[in-house]
Order: C-alpha cells, then sequence, then structure tokens
C-alpha cells in the first residue's frame, strides 16, 4: 500500500529526477512502480510511473524534495530515498537545473491487516500507523467504514497505533498500550500475511491550555506539550498553535503535562509551575472530561555549557532538592549545553555506556558535596574530567522459583551509608551500574514492594553487608534472591502535619536497618520478611522516635509480623531539634 500523504499536485516543470526502480533482492526491473516528490511541507509536488525498463522520471520545478518510490498493488514495500527507515527522516535534497538522479531498491513486503474497534459506535477514518522500533513512522493507512485497515511493510519489526483523528476516542498501541515503549512488536515477514491485529479505542478525555511567557503572559507559539503518565512514560506529543494552545485526547488515567521550547529560549517548564517532574502536578482524568485551562507558563531560560572528556554523557541539572530539572547530552567533542530557568542547580555527569563513573560538578560523586551553580545569566566553563569506574553486575531472581526479576532496584552505598548509584533490573532479571573506585554495600529493593529487600552475600541487614571493592575497570558479580515480604503501613507527622521525606526503618534485635522506606505525604509502606522488629521513623530536621513514639531504641515496642494478621498500623510524631543517631552502633 502506498503511504500517503497531503496531495497538492504541482504542475510547473524544470529539473528533472531520473532513476531506475528495481527488485531489492534480485535487482529486475520494475514497471507499473509509482514515484512520487514532495517539497519541503510535505505536499506532493509530481508523481511518474516507471516504464518496463524501471525507468522514471519526474518533472519538478527546482528546489527541495523528499522523494518515495511505491508498488500500487501492493506486493512491494515503500521505499524512502537513500533508505532511510522513514519519510521524515530521508533526505531533503535540492534539486537545481540539472535534476537529480535516485534509483530506488524495493523490497518484497508483507501485509499487517486488522480492524479499528472504537467504545462509542465510531468504526471508518481511524489511523493506523506503524512505526520502525527507533520511533520512527514507516508507514500509515486509514480504516474503511467496517473499521478495517491494511498495510504493506518491509520484512522487519514494528510498533503500531490507531487513534481517532477527531479525538473524540483515545489512541490505542498495540496491544492496549499506552504508549509506544508499552507497545507489543509485531513481526513481518515478506508475502507473509499477519492478522487481527486489533485496537480498542476507549473514550477519550480531552485536556487544553495555553503555553506562554510567565512574566509578560503573552502566547508561546510551537512550544513543544507532553502528555506523561504520572509514573514517566510519555503517552502523547503535541505542538502549541500560533494562539500557543494545545489540546490531548487521552486515557483515563493521571497525567503530568512538560513544555519545552525546541528553540531553547525558554527553560523546560512543568504543569502548575514546577521546576521538576516529580513535583509537577498531577491531573486525573476521567473518561470523556472536558479539562480546559492547563495553562504551563514558561521562563526564558539561561544557558549551562561546559565540556565532559566523553561524548554520549548525560549531563543533568538538579534542583537542590535532589529533583531533576532538566538534561542534555554531550556532543561528538563532549560538549553540552543546558537550558534553565534561573535557580540554585547541582550539575551531574553520568555515562549511560557505564565506563565513567557518575560525577557531580566540583569534583565528588555524593550529590550532598556538590558545588552549587547559582544561575542567573549564561554560565559557560562547567567542565569535567570523568574518572573509569568499576562495574557491579548480575541477576535478582526469586528465592524459591529462580525466576528473574524485572523492575529491581539494585544500589550501591558508599562506606558512608551514602546512596551513590542504582540500575534497575531488565527483564532477564539481569542489572549493571558503574561506581568511582572504592568500597561499597549492595542491596536489592523492590519498587513494587512485593518483595523484602535482599542484601549482597546473602546478609540480613544493611549493616551486616560486607562492604565490596571495585576498582577503575573492574567487574564485581553480585546475585541476589528475593524473597516474598510482607508490608507495614504507618503514617508519620510533626505538629504541622504529615511529612514527606521522612525516612522509617525495621530494626532487628541489635537496631541494625532490615528494611527502609520513605513517606510520600506521610504514609509509607515497608516491606519486611516474617519476624519480630522495632521500628523508627527520622528526619534530618527532627528528633526520631522509635514506635510507638518513644525516644530510646529500649523503649520501643517490638511488632511482630506474620503472614496472618495485619500488623498494626504505625504512627509517628517527630518533634523538631537537631538530629540524632537513628540506630544502635
Amino acid at each position: 500500500m502506498a503511504l500517503v500523504l497531503s496531495l497538492v499536485t504541482a504542475t510547473v516543470s524544470a529539473a528533472p529526477i531520473t532513476g531506475t526502480v528495481t527488485d531489492a533482492e534480485t535487482r529486475r526491473a520494475l514497471g507499473g512502480m509509482v514515484v512520487a516528490a514532495y517539497d519541503a511541507d510535505g505536499f506532493l509536488a509530481a508523481t511518474a510511473t516507471t516504464d518496463p525498463t524501471g525507468l522514471y522520471v519526474l518533472n519538478v520545478a527546482a528546489g527541495a524534495y523528499r522523494v518515495l518510490a511505491y508498488d500500487p498493488n501492493g506486493l512491494y514495500a515503500t521505499s524512502f530515498d537513500a533508505n532511510a527507515e522513514s519519510f521524515e527522516i530521508s533526505p531533503l535534497r535540492s534539486i537545481g537545473a540539472a535534476g537529480a538522479t535516485i534509483d530506488f531498491g524495493l523490497l518484497t513486503g508483507g501485509v499487517i491487516s486488522g480492524r479499528v474497534e472504537p467504545a462509542l459506535g465510531i468504526l471508518g477514518g481511524a489511523v493506523v500507523e506503524a512505526y520502525n522500533l527507533s520511533g520512527t513512522r514507516r508507514s500509515f493507512t486509514t480504516t474503511n467504514a467496517s473499521g478495517e485497515y491494511s498495510l504493506v511493510l518491509p520484512p522487519g519489526e514494528y510498533k503500531l497505533v490507531a487513534y481517532d483523528p477527531a479525538g473524540v476516542l483515545a489512541a490505542s498501541f498495540y496491544r492496549d498500550a499506552r504508549a509506544f515503549t508499552e507497545a507489543t512488536p509485531v513481526r513481518v515477514d515478506a508475502l507473509g500475511v499477519t492478522g487481527n491485529i486489533t485496537f480498542l479505542l476507549p473514550a477519550a478525555a480531552r485536556v487544553s491550555g495555553t503555553v506562554m511567557d510567565a512574566v509578560f503572559h503573552g502566547a508561546l507559539p510551537s512550544m513543544l506539550v507532553y502528555a506523561y503518565s504520572s509514573d514517566g512514560v510519555l503517552v502523547a506529543t503535541t505542538t502549541t498553535n500560533p494562539a500557543g494552545q494545545y489540546r490531548f485526547s487521552l486515557p483515563a488515567g493521571q497525567y503530568r503535562i512538560v513544555a519545552a521550547d525546541p528553540a531553547r529560549a525558554f527553560a523546560t517548564a512543568y504543569y502548575l509551575d514546577s521546576r521538576s517532574f516529580e513535583r509537577a502536578g498531577v491531573l486525573t482524568l476521567a473518561a470523556q472530561e472536558q479539562r480546559n485551562g492547563v495553562d504551563v507558563p514558561m521562563l526564558r531560560g539561561f544557558v549551562i555549557s561546559g565540556r565532559a572528556n566523553a561524548p554520549g554523557i548525560t549531563v543533568a541539572a538538579y534542583n537542590t532538592d535532589g529533583t531533576l530539572h532538566v538534561s542534555a547530552i554531550t556532543d561528538a567533542s563532549g560538549n553540552y549545553a543546558l537550558v534553565v530557568a534561573p535557580g540554585p542547580y547541582k550539575i551531574a555527569f553520568s555515562d549511560p555506556a557505564l565506563t565513567y563513573a557518575t560525577q557531580f560538578y566540583g569534583g565528588t560523586n555524593r550529590f550532598g558535596s556538590a558545588t552549587t551553580v547559582n544561575v542567573t545569566s549564561n554560565i559557560a566553563g562547567i567542565d569535567v574530567t570523568l574518572q573509569r569506574g568499576g562495574r557491579f553486575t548480575g541477576i535478582v531472581r526469586t528465592a524459591v522459583t529462580e525466576q528473574p526479576l524485572a523492575g529491581i532496584t539494585v544500589s550501591a552505598y558508599d562506606s558512608s551509608g551514602v546512596l551513590i548509584e542504582s540500575a534497575t533490573t531488565r527483564a532477564d532479571g539481569r542489572y549493571s551500574l558503574v561506581v568511582a573506585a572504592g568500597e561499597y554495600r549492595i542491596l536489592a529493593f523492590d519498587p513494587q514492594l512485593n518483595y523484602a529487600t535482599a542484601y549482597a552475600g546473602g546478609a540480613t541487614s544493611y549493616e551486616a553487608t560486607a562492604p565490596v571493592s571495585v576498582g577503575p575497570d573492574g567487574v564485581v558479580t553480585a546475585d541476589f534472591h528475593l524473597q516474598r515480604g510482607i508490608r507495614v503501613t504507618g503514617q508519620v507527622a510533626d505538629d504541622n502535619g504529615a511529612l514527606t521525606g521522612a525516612e522509617v526503618f525495621a530494626l532487628d534485635s541489635s537496631g541494625n536497618r532490615v528494611a527502609g522506606a520513605m513517606t510520600n505525604n506521610g504514609a509509607f509502606t515497608i516491606v519486611v520478611l516474617p519476624g519480630t522488629y522495632r521500628f523508627i521513623a527520622t528526619s534530618s530536621r527532627h528528633v526520631p522516635r522509635y514506635y510507638p513514639n518513644v525516644a530510646t531504641f529500649d523503649e520501643a515496642t517490638w511488632v511482630t509480623v506474620t503472614s496472618g494478621p495485619a500488623p498494626p498500623v504505625l504512627s509517628f510524631t517527630l518533634p523538631g531539634g537537631s538530629r540524632r543517631r537513628s540506630v544502635r552502633s
């Protein structure tokens, strides 16, 4: 099936584009193929059909064009100039009076077919798009009056999405996924038919607002606006219109809205005027709900620039509360530029390739001791020389069935108990993290709170875990076996109400930390194995308290946790004052 774009045919002819179209595998000339040239705005400028020798001639006015070839009979898949994997990233060729020669080799395609089934009775006219796994669009089509569609694609794997152009229904990725990253790939084989790829489009919630200058309140057109799920999955992207307005049609759920300036004049902004994604306001949307006035003010930004000693390094500006403001990647020469809102930041440099250890500006691998950069104007020369790190690697499995566990957080703590680096296990249960040369305690924690925390070497607490040394370019294997745990819940407050960011620990008979959790709006959930524990709540700005709100370990009540009756809900009220020791030595 041909790639369909907006069609506005031009009749001016001045510069010929010529070439041949052949079978990519046999090199046999292909007659009856269509070659099309589109101008820089995506409008059709000219088409031509190949003769029996595969030759075509396109007559276009001098200008810039993207060119593609397709088979109107649907046996061969569409091919883009320079063998690009999508129309959008194919070359925009400058064609002068001398013209150009562009040859195409078409691959025998395979068919994906199916149906789009809406929640509200609308069938025809839905759009189905196929994306390469890299995220570039390969092809698209629309459903017929019965909601059926068919796509011809080159052999390979693709992710598919269906959506309603009217926005009454929310988009859905195959299978029933809300986002590209969560979609199930579909395999296409030459001359094969992959059928029954069906989409159920739910009724959409509609969100709209205006992106504006935070100081002068003027509308900001051409800003990118992103809708993320509350846990950080990108669900939708759009661009503001000339009046600075945007609109989303989203599945029911919770979302955070982010605005970014592709011209880099304004700093990235978050809904409800937050300086980070973690602190951004969360929208809770119901199906068919209309939410207007979700406005995002943007501040003019300043540029932090510098250089790292390697390309591909992630450079991140963190707010002083530890939340991420914005990040960038160093180029081939190690240079970077961050556009930030005015304010104080700590700058981190991390290596996704896990060759160099993470380092903060100021020559430290600790957030707390990093140099604070106060931004009131453009700042250059924030440079760093990263040191080659050592690597911890291994696999996390269940204790009983030996099944690999995905999504488990593995963390390395230094000799002072400061968290230095974390990684998340993949689908096969494996992880890898890099740290500066030194000694570390390693533990594995389940963010979903189904498994109890496990410590390297089978230790039963953080303090009992033996520190492990790793040198530059060294590799240390640390595997973990996690056991199903039991959840203990509670609240932590002070005289002013619920506390966010307080820590709660389950302690063994020696006062060692068996498990820990952090409060969110006062609430916490801590996961432990069956046993008997004492619990403590602590905060950097408060005096710690042991359950049931007593001052010392010896006064604390032992809490028995079993798989039977639920343990009591633990409540703590922390008085103000200087911080004291949270556990026994």
